[in-house]
């Protein structure tokens, strides 16, 4: 699947605010942080959009989907090397 350069230059500013937010060596505390805010802001959107209690389920099989749709897909590589190496 081909991603719009626009979609991945907004993923590739998340990334960076998450890079800065771990420069201490919390990536774990930076990951479970940006996996948390992605939650609120899909939920915020949700309900923001008119989202009801009767879509909630259908809600929350897509955003779930969704999530481990990104996950595999680059832990695959599909989008790119997820470490970039240095260049030699």
């Amino acid at each position: 699947m081909a991603y719009p350069p626009e979609f991945l230059k907004l993923v590739d500013q998340f990334i960076d605010l998450a890079n800065q937010l771990s420069a201490d060596g919390k990536t774990g505390e930076a990951s479970a942080a940006i996996l948390f805010a992605a939650g609120r802001y899909n939920a915020f959107n949700f309900i923001a959009t008119g989202g009801t209690q009767q879509d909630r389920g259908k809600a929350v099989e897509f955003y779930v989907s969704e999530y481990r749709k990104a996950l595999v897909s680059n832990l695959d590589g599909v989008v790119g090397p997820v470490i970039k190496k240095a260049e030699e």
